[in-house]
């Protein structure tokens, strides 16, 4: 039942959206419609090993625009490349033995063990640094997202200085939690393309706290392909502030999304979104 009605949900939302978008196109072609990029979410977790230097440059290699990550900080103080709070989910343990903290292992610890591989992984990846990421990965956008932990202001900090000396600003997008931390970047690397998550202010209504960063003028906004509309999109569009959606698996929604109008898609799925897009535009 359940996936029939992801089934049912996926193909009204996508009829709906196709429906919109065309008749907002007047009839325009579909590969003059959209130049949206495909973000390969975590290096696209759905087909290699989430999060590690071989996933993103897997991903850079079948031709997405970028990456998407996070990260956090090490009790030694590394910036590491890791998108839960705490271990074991990607190493393979039990949900019941994933009780310690990122923050309160050392690098060491951390990267000890190795990951249990997924898709084209034959084994033997290990959870990489965020320093790691910068040198290894040579190509595409960065989309790094600062995960909230203990000790948070001294990662952003720690984030701040590696990218000080990092040769290559304009390939990052860097996605601090809130506005407050926003701001501390964009004061000291005003280089830097910021990407923020309307949705991380709930004490507000969405519509509010959207045009609070549409203020602050981001290079982009983060969003779930839910909340997304061709309203939104627009009003994004004449702030000058581009829409990326995550997280797209499905085909219907991605070409979608692509014909409203939106800017990148996050995806576990590269290689199928990639695919999507090219059939796409062959149009």
């Amino acid at each position: 039942m359940t996936r029939l009605i992801r089934f049912v949900f996926i193909l009204v939302f996508a009829l709906a959206s196709l429906s919109a978008a065309q008749s907002r196109t007047n009839g325009r072609e579909p590969s003059t419609v959209s130049r949206t990029l495909i973000i390969a979410h975590r290096g696209g977790a759905k087909e290699s090993t989430e999060n590690t230097i071989a996933a993103f440059q897997r991903a850079s290699r079948l031709g997405a625009g970028g990456v998407e990550t996070d990260v956090r900080m090490s009790r030694d103080g590394v910036v590491v490349i890791y998108h839960d709070d705490r271990f074991g989910r990607v190493e393979g343990l039990a949900a019941a033995q994933r009780t310690r903290l990122i923050s309160d292992m050392t690098y060491r610890e951390l990267s000890a063990q190795t990951l249990v591989p997924v898709g084209e992984d034959t084994g033997g990846r290990r959870v990489p640094t965020f320093a790691d990421l910068l040198t290894s990965v040579k190509s595409g956008l960065l989309n790094i997202e600062i995960k909230r932990g203990p000790r948070f202001d001294d990662l952003v900090d720690k984030v701040i200085e590696q990218l000080r000396n990092f040769s290559e600003p304009d390939r990052v997008v860097l996605e601090p939690p809130d506005l407050k931390t926003a701001e501390k970047i964009r004061h000291a690397l005003p280089e830097i393309k910021l990407h923020i998550n309307p949705g991380y202010d709930g004490t507000v209504p969405f519509n509010e706290s959207l045009e609070k960063v549409l203020r602050f003028h981001p290079h982009s906004i983060s969003v779930n392909y839910k909340k997304v509309s061709l309203e939104m999109i627009e009003l994004a569009h004449r702030a000058g502030v581009e829409v990326w959606v995550w997280t797209v698996d499905a085909p219907e929604i991605a070409q979608a999304m692509a014909l409203m109008g939106v800017d990148a898609i996050k995806t576990d799925r590269p290689r199928a979104m990639l695919e999507m897009l090219r059939n796409l535009r062959a149009r």
